[in-house]
């Protein structure tokens, strides 16, 4: 038998979820040179585009740190959490909070996504859903707070440029900015999500203005990863992860006697 999450508590797990709000920017500039050809520009980020995704493509395990922030003048929301995650096995964990308000914990298999939290007054026990009906609703924000998610749009990101070198909690790191196509933001978007996006991008004139910054050390390693959509006086959204503790054993409980979630109760 489904179980109906309490109203309060559905409102809150859509946002947090994401089943139906980072710190400043300080981006560097690299020293002005002499203008490249087209062919060497082109080729140039070409490279640097293979150096992104091989950093995405070397990752096996991390404790991960994730803030994602919406709003306008006047009002934004943001939500937080912590975690670890297996991202060969699609398996991890995270608690996130939303601004105090709310705290929830995720479990993640590669075929459910395991929730319990509280609202307010109110909580609701362990409860699934199947990952495949976790449906992005949001530009930017990973459905079911999803590490992987945000990793597959990184990829879908074109156009990379090398920025500058960075500090990254104490590791050196070079900071690469891409272009987010409007395959990234639509990732998994549900269709009515889908076709507001679509609306959007009209009325910009056929593009959302949204990048893909990332953060390599060294060793070719990723460590953090900062999506961002910025339309001037009307909405900005961005997501943040961080990533520590590479390569280390991520331990994932899968709950047990959880009752499947009836996410019409999530609108």
């Amino acid at each position: 038998m489904r179980r109906a999450l309490p109203s309060t508590l559905a409102c809150v797990a859509l946002l947090a979820a994401g089943c139906a709000a980072g710190g400043p920017e300080s981006p560097g500039v690299a020293p002005k040179a002499a203008p490249p050809s087209a062919s060497a520009a082109a080729t140039t980020e070409a490279d640097h585009t293979r150096t992104v995704r091989k950093s995405v493509e070397g990752l096996t395990t991390a404790r991960t740190a994730y803030r994602w922030e919406v709003g306008k003048p006047g009002a934004t929301y943001a939500l937080t959490g912590e975690g670890g995650h297996d991202f060969a096995r699609e398996r991890g964990s995270v608690v996130v909070k939303l601004e105090g308000a709310a705290r929830f914990e995720e479990v993640f298999t590669p075929d459910r996504l395991y929730i319990r939290g509280t609202a307010g007054e109110e909580s609701v026990g362990w409860t699934f859903v199947d990952r495949a009906d976790v449906r992005s609703q949001r530009i930017l924000k990973a459905p079911g707070n999803d590490p992987g998610f945000l990793l597959r749009q990184v990829v879908l990101g074109q156009d990379y440029r090398r920025l500058a070198e960075e500090d990254v909690a104490g590791a050196s790191a070079t900071r690469y900015r891409g272009r987010l196509t409007q395959a990234a933001l639509t990732l998994d978007m549900s269709p009515e999500a889908r076709k507001k996006v679509e609306q959007m991008r009209e009325m910009l004139g056929g593009s959302i203005p949204a990048t893909a910054d990332v953060w390599i050390d060294g060793r070719g390693r990723l460590l953090r990863l900062r999506l961002e959509m910025n339309i001037e006086g009307v909405v900005r959204s961005t997501t943040t992860l961080t990533l520590s503790a590479q390569g280390e054993p991520v331990t994932v409980r899968v709950p047990v006697g959880a009752v499947e979630a009836d996410t019409s109760t999530l609108v």
